[in-house]
C-alpha cells in the first residue's frame, strides 16, 4: 500500500533545452537523504509533457539507478496515445517502479464511460500496478461515480487527486473505506495537504515534498502524532510561499523556489526574466522564514 508523503521530482534543463542530468543527480541526492517516503518521476511539475517519450524513459531509468531502491518510486506514464502509456508502463515495470501513475488522456474530450474503459484497458494489460491521476485542470477528469467503478480493478491500486476538491475527496475516501480498504487515496496539492489527510487520504504526492521535504515530513510527523492543530498551522505557514510559486507561469515559480535550495533548475519555456528577478527576493525571504523553526 502506498502511504505517506511522496514528492514530485522537478526536471532541470540546460540553456539549450536539454535535460540537465548533472543537476538532476544533485536533486536526487538531496531528496534521497530526506524523510520523504518516495518520489514521482515525470509528473506534471516535472514537465513530462515537454519531454519526448525517449527523454521520459531516460528520466525514469536515471532516477531508479540513482536512488537504488532507497525510496518508493512512482513512474509517470501519461500520454494521449495508449500505446505510449503502455510502453512507459513496461519500462517502469522493468526498472522496478512500485507503480505507474496515469492521468486520463488529454486534449480530446472524453465521456466518463470512455475514461473508465481506458483505465480498465490499462489494468487488464497486467503490466504493473496503476495509480489513477485525477488532475482536471489539465486533463479529462475522473468523476466520483467513475472512481467507484474503477475500485473493482485489481491492478489499479491508488489515485492521486489533484482537484483540491475536499468534498469529492471525502466521498472518494468513503468509497475506499466501504469497498477497498487496501486502496491508496493520495492528495495532490500542498495547499490542502492536512485537509486532504483529514478527509481520508493516506498520503500525498506533491511538489513541496521535494522542494521543502523537511516541512512536509514534519507535517506528517505532527499529523501522525495526533497534533492536528500544529500540523495545520505548519501547512498554513507554507501557503504564502505556494502563492509565490503559483504567481508566474507553471511550473517556473516552483523552480524558482527550488533554486533557493542551491539546486539549479533551468527552464524549457520562455519566461519573463524581469518578473523572475523581482520574485526571487520575495521567495528567498519567505523560504527562510518557513524553514527557520523546522
Amino acid at each position: 500500500m502506498l502511504k505517506g508523503a511522496f514528492g514530485v521530482l522537478l526536471t532541470p534543463f540546460t540553456t539549450d533545452g536539454k535535460v540537465d542530468y548533472n543537476a538532476f543527480e544533485k536533486e536526487l541526492d538531496f531528496v534521497g537523504k530526506s524523510d520523504i517516503t518516495g518520489f514521482f518521476v515525470c509528473g506534471t511539475t516535472g514537465e513530462f509533457i515537454s519531454l519526448s517519450p525517449e527523454q521520459n524513459m531516460e528520466m525514469l531509468e536515471f532516477a531508479a539507478k540513482q536512488l537504488k531502491g532507497k525510496k518508493k518510486l512512482l513512474a509517470g506514464a501519461s500520454d494521449p496515445n495508449p500505446a505510449t502509456t503502455i510502453m512507459y508502463m513496461k519500462h517502469a515495470a522493468n526498472l522496478g517502479y512500485d507503480a505507474a501513475m496515469v492521468c486520463p488522456p488529454y486534449y480530446f474530450t472524453m465521456k466518463q464511460e470512455d475514461v473508465v474503459r481506458y483505465y480498465k484497458y490499462l489494468g487488464k494489460q497486467n503490466i504493473c500496478d496503476v495509480v489513477l491521476y485525477k488532475i482536471p485542470m489539465f486533463t479529462n477528469t475522473i468523476e466520483v461515480s467513475s472512481f467507484e467503478q474503477l475500485l473493482g480493478e485489481k491492478r489499479i491500486v491508488g489515485m492521486k487527486d489533484s482537484s483540491a476538491n475536499i468534498k469529492q475527496i471525502a466521498h472518494e475516501a468513503d468509497l475506499v473505506k466501504r469497498n477497498r480498504p487496501d486502496f491508496s487515496l493520495l492528495g495532490g496539492t500542498d495547499d490542502s495537504l492536512v485537509p486532504s489527510l483529514l478527509a481520508g487520504c493516506v498520503g500525498s504526492v506533491t511538489a513541496f515534498s521535494v522542494i521543502v521535504p523537511e516541512v512536509n515530513a514534519k507535517i506528517y510527523e505532527l499529523f501522525n502524532q495526533g497534533k492536528i492543530v500544529e500540523a495545520m498551522a505548519l501547512n498554513q505557514k507554507a501557503l504564502r510561499l505556494l502563492r509565490f510559486a503559483d504567481s508566474t507561469m507553471f511550473p517556473s515559480g516552483y523552480k524558482l523556489v527550488y533554486e533557493q535550495r542551491g539546486l539549479p533548475m533551468g527552464h524549457c519555456q520562455v519566461v519573463d526574466e524581469a518578473a523572475i528577478r523581482s520574485l526571487r527576493l520575495a521567495i528567498s525571504a519567505e523560504l527562510e522564514s518557513l524553514l527557520r523553526n523546522i
